[in-house]
């Protein structure tokens, strides 16, 4: 009876810790979305609306959106012990589902970067959409094989899919395609362009950044067989909106690139 005691007491210390670790993440991302709200004003109110622009609103507060949902699903349904393991399974793919749109959001555009460099050549758009839709495939694919795994009586999982493996090698070949792509039109480095120069280097270096975490983070998950996904869940979300709100000035400048408002030829 005392081990049985035991073992709830511990169990609802780990629902504790979620509550406590999802709060704090939720607070970083409203943090992030207040000292970024004259940058939105900034770069993207102050002109015309364009597909790009667009994005970058939508992924923004798309993100505060799914992690406020996040917040009442783990302070309320997902508080208590004994959860059918069909409700975890679906909040855990809710989750997936959250960070693959904002993936998705943050590789859209990066493509319309590197197709906008190229003048909007159809052959690169053409290689641009087989990617992405690739990408998508992958996901689905992976994702659907990521939650049939066991979960113990909190929603923590057992243990980790071998598909995330194979989810982290799609995203690098995506994003290294995106990087040889930038590379072929290297030559607009030189002429000087600030436009040109702002959308590459910025593409490049949220390039990196995804690349390097994709390589540390769904290894070492399951490598380490790590039980706790919204752990792995809200550190990838807030990456990935943190990366997204730093390319404001980027995102902005690619608009203007993108819709022919500036001519990389000059």
């Amino acid at each position: 009876m005392s081990s049985v005691h035991s073992i709830d007491q511990d169990l609802l210390q780990n629902i504790s810790i979620r509550k406590w670790s999802t709060l704090a993440s939720w607070a970083v991302l409203l943090y992030e979305y207040i000292i970024t709200f004259n940058d939105e004003i900034r770069f993207i109110w102050s002109f015309p609306v364009t597909a790009v622009r667009l994005i970058y609103v939508l992924s923004r507060y798309f993100a505060i959106i799914v992690q406020s949902i996040n917040v009442f699903l783990i302070l309320r349904p997902l508080s208590a012990l004994d959860i059918p393991e069909q409700s975890c399974r679906r909040w855990f793919l809710f989750e997936l589902i959250a960070v693959s749109v904002l993936m998705a959001a943050l590789d859209s555009i990066l493509m319309l970067r590197v197709y906008a460099l190229h003048r909007k050549d159809r052959r690169v758009g053409v290689l641009l959409v087989v990617l992405f839709l690739v990408q998508i495939v992958v996901e689905v694919i992976c994702g659907q094989r990521a939650v049939n795994v066991p979960f113990n009586r909190i929603c923590d999982a057992s243990r980790t899919h071998g598909s995330v493996v194979y989810y982290c090698i799609s995203v690098w070949v995506t994003h290294i395609s995106l990087v040889v792509l930038t590379a072929c039109k290297y030559d607009l480095m030189k002429m000087k362009i600030p436009i040109v120069r702002v959308v590459t280097r910025d593409g490049a270096w949220i390039t990196v950044i995804v690349c390097s975490l994709f390589a540390t983070i769904a290894p070492w998950a399951h490598i380490k067989q790590v039980q706790k996904a919204h752990i792995v869940f809200g550190i990838l979300m807030l990456r990935v909106y943190a990366l997204h709100n730093k390319g404001w000035k980027a995102g902005s400048l690619l608009g203007m690139l993108f819709c022919g408002y500036v001519d990389i030829e000059q």
